[in-house]
């Protein structure tokens, strides 16, 4: 009698363990809880802008090759790959077995139609679209002037994935690593249409597969089964958290609600230097903050205009006084990191007040004045940082006899308005994916998706070209330097500083590098503990 009531004692406990396990994903799941500032406004590759956007894609989808822990490009969806003698013609073969999702098996098509769909005009892909122009036939087809089957990509076999470049490109492999270039799925595309992102629909190939998206809480994703390397894969899930304001995140991620985040306010980098020094991530990236300008606008075409707004602007207070997060004032678009590159271009000669004596000088002589002032409009995405830099940027302008008005909106709205050119002056963050110039040069290419400002320049256009037909390492930098010399000339754009990645990272988080200076951190390489 004692050992079976001893037994149903046990069995009792047993059911009440096995409950609480069942009701509490914290302890049954490992799982990442990731803050972002802002919505994605789409998971379908070809159509995101927004970075957080960018951050779930990155999970969700597998290109030919991805990028590792590091950000840099190895192995993926392509088990290896060959490159020609030009230099041009790079052939892929595909992992054996790929499968989507559904359990649906991935061929080389997958791959041609997917990098023809972006390419496509009718498909109004993302700026990214703009790599694009780096294929054999890119630019036209890009231009309409060519169909897109016209590409320089295709599929000899079932598992080989050929892709033609026009010119020799040395930095291509961390450019195919991108998820813009993962494999979309066309038989559900051309069943449901738009509606194939939504959660319970959507299709993908990479480590993790949508699982809900509740816009203004969260969208969670988890591990994919059918991903080739799943058992790699440590994570069973990932919560992204949209976080308008930087303040109310950096309160989650203080009480423990998020094991990650990006961006926090800046203001407060001296408490958490001393709060939390082991999970204040500061380290260098590959961006640079700008201001864009409308170059159809007929009002900002005179670069003597251009050049004024931009002499005015004291980079150092706005770091030193206004950001104080370590950003580095610049005066040019490729920062610091760019091996063999030599460095950022020097400020303009003389003290600030000179320079904005010289800016008065350029307004006067464009034919405006304190009694015929320039009129601008600054546009930027809803954000407190944002908004002070802003503020300090326009006193700035206004002493130079600018008025300028601000307009701020959520981050999709400015994104749509800037790809519309429905902007004088837009604040922007450009990034590279790889430590190579041409990563910020390319959103002043001619013609292309990532020239919001419709900048053209035949002679800077005529640098760059050269420099893509170069294969002597040193002779091409030598030629990309002259073409961001000219843009700098021209006033292309507005320079503002080049920008530190602040992160804070939980204890718990296992695998997170310094080192990767991308924006693209993979999931699959992190772990919880």
């Amino acid at each position: 009698m004692r050992l079976r009531i001893m037994t149903a004692s046990r069995r009792l406990l047993y059911a009440l363990l096995l409950g609480l396990l069942a009701s509490s994903p914290a302890i049954a799941e490992s799982v990442l809880r990731s803050g972002h500032p802002g919505e994605p406004d789409s998971l379908d590759p070809h159509l995101a802008v927004a970075a957080p956007a960018l951050v779930v894609i990155n999970d969700l989808f597998e290109s030919l090759l991805t990028l590792d822990a590091r950000g840099k490009p190895i192995a993926g969806a392509a088990a290896s790959y060959s490159l020609s003698d030009d230099q041009r013609t790079y052939s892929f073969t595909l992992r054996p077995n790929l499968l989507w999702s559904d359990g649906r098996v991935i061929t080389a098509d997958d791959f041609v139609y997917s990098i023809r769909r972006l390419a496509d005009p009718a498909t109004a892909a993302t700026t990214l679209a703009g790599f694009v122009d780096l294929f054999a036939n890119g630019r036209a087809v890009l231009s309409g002037q060519l169909p897109p089957s016209a590409l320089g990509v295709a599929a000899p076999d079932s598992r080989t994935v050929r892709i033609t470049l026009a010119q020799p490109t040395p930095y291509f492999p961390t450019v195919i690593a991108l998820p813009v270039f993962a494999p979309v799925p066309r038989h559900l595309i051309e069943t449901v249409g738009q509606g194939w992102t939504r959660p319970g629909v959507m299709v993908s190939n990479g480590p993790f597969v949508l699982e809900a998206w509740r816009p203004g809480d969260q969208v969670r994703v988890r591990r994919n089964p059918r991903f080739h390397a799943a058992a790699s894969v440590r994570l069973d899930g990932v919560i992204y958290r949209p976080i308008i304001d930087l303040n109310a995140g950096l309160r989650m991620f203080l009480a423990g609600d998020l094991d990650v985040m990006t961006n926090f306010p800046p203001e407060r980098l001296d408490s958490l230097r001393q709060q939390r020094p082991g999970e204040l991530r500061l380290s260098p990236s590959l961006g640079v903050t700008v201001y864009v300008i409308n170059h159809r606008n007929p009002k900002l075409q005179d670069a003597r205009v251009r050049q004024a707004l931009s002499l005015a602007i004291d980079r150092d207070l706005l770091t030193t006084r206004v950001i104080r997060s370590g950003d580095r004032s610049a005066w040019s678009l490729v920062p610091p990191g760019m091996a063999g590159y030599g460095g950022p271009l020097s400020a303009p000669p003389g003290s600030a007040a000179q320079r904005v004596a010289r800016a008065r000088q350029l307004l006067s002589d464009a034919g405006y004045s304190m009694a015929r002032p320039l009129d601008v409009e600054l546009l930027y995405h809803s954000s407190e940082e944002h908004k002070r830099v802003a503020v300090a940027v326009t006193a700035m302008w206004q002493d130079i006899g600018v008025r300028a008005s601000l307009r701020n909106a959520e981050r999709q709205v400015v994104e749509v308005s800037a790809r519309a050119g429905d902007f004088e002056i837009v604040r922007a963050a450009w990034f590279s994916t790889y430590a190579d110039p041409m990563g910020l040069l390319q959103f002043l290419q001619t013609g292309s998706p990532a020239n919001a400002g419709g900048y053209a320049n035949a002679a800077f256009q005529q640098a760059l070209d050269q420099a893509m037909r170069l294969t002597d390492p040193t002779a091409r930098l030598r030629a990309l330097r002259s073409a961001e010399q000219l843009a700098m000339q021209d006033q292309a754009v507005i320079p503002l500083y080049f920008m530190v990645s602040r992160r804070l990272v939980s204890r718990r988080v296992i695998g997170w590098r310094d080192d990767n200076l991308t924006a693209l951190r993979g999931a699959r390489w992190l772990a919880v503990r």
